[in-house]
């Protein structure tokens, strides 16, 4: 599946550019050009929706579910 994310990019004060995503507070690129700064943002969002994703998994895991039947008597 393709996800698509809003990223920011600004040029950095001591030279070269900052990338954000909107979508994932924390998520950030640097690099010496635009490019370099788009591809480590990419990196970032893979390395935080990896871990979301384990996060998942390892709480359905935890999940124990039963399935119980009860009788309820007919009020009428």
């Amino acid at each position: 599946m393709i996800m698509h994310y809003t990223i920011i990019t600004e040029p950095h004060e001591k030279g070269g550019f900052t990338a954000r995503c909107v979508e994932i507070p924390g998520a950030t690129g640097f690099g010496n050009t635009q490019g370099e700064a788009l591809a480590r943002i990419r990196e970032a969002i893979e390395v935080v929706r990896e871990a979301q994703n384990a996060e998942l998994h390892k709480t359905i895991a935890a999940v124990h579910s039963e399935i119980i039947k009860i009788e309820v008597a007919d009020s009428a």
